[in-house]
């Protein structure tokens, strides 16, 4: 399962390097998508979810891919992030109708992440079901 150790680490990367920018400099949210603290706790809570939660998901991204035997374990957790976040992206996307070019980018991209996640982990599972 090459193809999911790779996006693994390609995942890992890109969490890890984003969430270390948010964390650092959490008002480059508000020129990407108009998020904005306007208190210190605001900027706390922006640095923690944008900045901390993704270094934490890269973190397991890129303990996935590192060893073939973490990959199905981490695919499995990132499986349910990605539920957890297109869903509902789409969701509210038309509930809203927020059909701006960073939702609908954002949409699609959750969308085939997810898509591509329950490929591999149905391969995972068919190369388990075929050696047992």
């Amino acid at each position: 399962m090459r193809f999911g150790r790779v996006l693994l680490a390609v995942l890992g990367t890109l969490f890890v390097a984003q969430g270390a920018l948010q964390f650092f400099q959490p008002e480059l949210l508000t020129n990407l998508i108009g998020v904005r603290a306007q208190s210190i706790t605001g900027r706390i809570e922006l640095q923690v979810i944008y900045g901390g939660l993704h270094i934490a998901l890269g973190s397991v991204c890129l303990w996935g891919a590192a060893n073939d035997g973490n990959t199905r374990a981490a695919l499995t957790m990132m499986f349910f992030v990605a539920v957890g976040v297109a869903v509902p992206r789409v969701g509210l996307g038309f509930y809203y109708q927020d059909f701006s070019g960073y939702s609908l980018l954002a949409m699609g991209m959750e969308v085939a992440l997810l898509a591509v996640i329950l490929v591999l982990l149905k391969k995972y599972r068919q190369k388990n079901e075929h050696i047992a």
